[in-house]
């Protein structure tokens, strides 16, 4: 998942991706991550914040090990921070951690970590999305058939691209590691969000239209190989536009 993300940042543009990872498992990651990719050992979370780190995603291939320091992390960090997978999942445990963040944060649910999220509450998914960001300052992807994007004081955004093969593990770590890579060159959570969104729904689309791909076989590599195509017609239509 990790390994998926990291990619993800790479074919979103970002220049240098660098996986943080426990000392014990560094040499199995490093073996798996392709090159481009720099893995650095870490015997502890708590120092990461020194590092020059322009965004950070924390969550995919995480587990719940170092909470507290996962935890401080999000707390602390003031570049943008993108949170997703496990990192959910220990915020469900510690929503104060958000109240509590000293930067932008961008929080990427499917609909179950939502609901760990935001329990007891029983609305529509606008509502639900839109509730969850008066309540906590942050920017809310919430993946679903549209996906919705949310933040305090902007309207409601629906994803309009992707099909359903997209539900498939690991499409989510592709997704964010391309909202960091924007997040990188300086978009704001917000459109970070919104372009992230679409340029893997476009890409999924494209990896099927081009027969490269069914819905019943598409994979996230595959939205992956088609992330350059999606950026290509984005600025053909910029530039038509």
């Amino acid at each position: 998942a990790a390994i998926m993300s990291s990619l993800g940042a790479l074919r979103g543009g970002a220049g240098l991706v660098e996986l943080f990872v426990p000392e014990e498992i560094y040499e199995i990651v490093a073996t798996a991550a392709p090159p481009e990719v720099m893995v650095k050992p870490v015997k502890s979370y708590a120092g990461l914040l020194e590092e020059p780190i322009d965004v950070w995603a924390v969550g995919p291939g995480l587990g719940k090990a170092r909470a507290a320091e996962i935890l401080a992390l999000i707390r602390d960090a003031q570049q943008p921070v993108v949170i997703d997978a496990d990192g959910l999942n220990l915020l469900a445990e510690n929503m104060e951690t958000l109240k509590k963040s000293r930067g932008p944060r961008l929080l990427t649910p499917h609909p179950g970590e939502m609901k760990r999220l935001f329990p007891n509450e029983k609305m529509p998914r606008a509502k639900l999305a839109a509730k969850f960001c008066d309540q906590y300052a942050v920017t809310l992807l919430l993946k679903g058939s549209r996906t919705i994007v949310a933040e305090a004081g902007c309207p409601l955004s629906y994803n309009t691209t992707g099909n359903p093969g997209m539900a498939t593990g690991g499409m989510g770590d592709v997704l964010t590691g391309v909202c960091a890579a924007l997040l990188g060159q300086k978009l704001s959570p917000n459109d970070a969000a919104r372009l992230g969104a679409w340029l893997c729904g476009r890409a999924a689309e494209l990896a099927i239209s081009k027969g490269d791909a069914s819905e019943e076989s598409l994979l996230p590599r595959d939205v992956l190989g088609h992330l350059g195509p999606a950026f290509r017609e984005l600025r053909l239509d910029a530039a038509a536009g």
